[in-house]
């Protein structure tokens, strides 16, 4: 729990999550490892830590997760993020191929995967389209709470989906999840 709230507090990470205000207090990140293991047990999404597994101690370098949010219609979304020690090595890349194609596996009905990008989160977004996602739409979102706006102030999102078809004809369609947890 001390990672999670480090990581999430950073303001480099906490700058382009929707979600994390600056700092963490303790029991947000505990109340946070709490829903996500309710969303879980009830198969509504994913939520893993990203460990190094080369590094010494195996640390967590970040975190990724698949959910269902809001309308039932829209395909999971993806949330990630890497520790700024760690990024640019590689992590998320890794990371967000085995979920992907973790979530293809488990459900042959997946038509496709969705993850949001604030506008200015260039390395997001070309992450994303270096794994075959696409541009979908724009929308507004209510402003980070890092980046401490008065209520109601609205941010750009750009809104990436992958495919299924598009994964299947991708280099990574032969990854197994199974052969990504060895």
């Amino acid at each position: 729990m001390n990672t999670i709230q480090r990581q999430g507090s950073d303001p480099s990470v906490a700058h382009w999550m929707i979600s994390f205000p600056v700092p963490w207090p303790r029991w947000l990140a505990r109340h946070r490892i709490m829903q996500a293991r309710q969303v879980m047990a009830r198969n509504e999404g994913f939520h893993f830590a990203i460990i190094a597994e080369d590094l010494p101690q195996r640390p967590m370098v970040g975190a990724c997760s698949a959910a269902f949010i809001g309308d039932p219609s829209r395909p999971p979304e993806l949330a990630y993020w890497i520790a700024p020690e760690f990024q640019r090595r590689g992590f998320a890349q890794q990371a967000l191929k085995g979920l992907l194609a973790f979530m293809f596996e488990r459900d042959e009905d997946l038509r496709a995967i969705e993850a949001a990008v604030i506008q200015g989160n260039d390395a997001s977004t070309q992450l994303l389209l270096s794994l075959g996602f696409r541009y979908h739409e724009d929308e507004h979102a209510s402003a980070p709470l890092s980046w401490n706006l008065p209520r109601g102030e609205q941010v750009l999102l750009h809104r990436y989906r992958l495919w299924r078809t598009d994964w299947l004809r991708s280099d990574w369609a032969h990854i197994s999840f199974k052969q990504t947890q060895n």
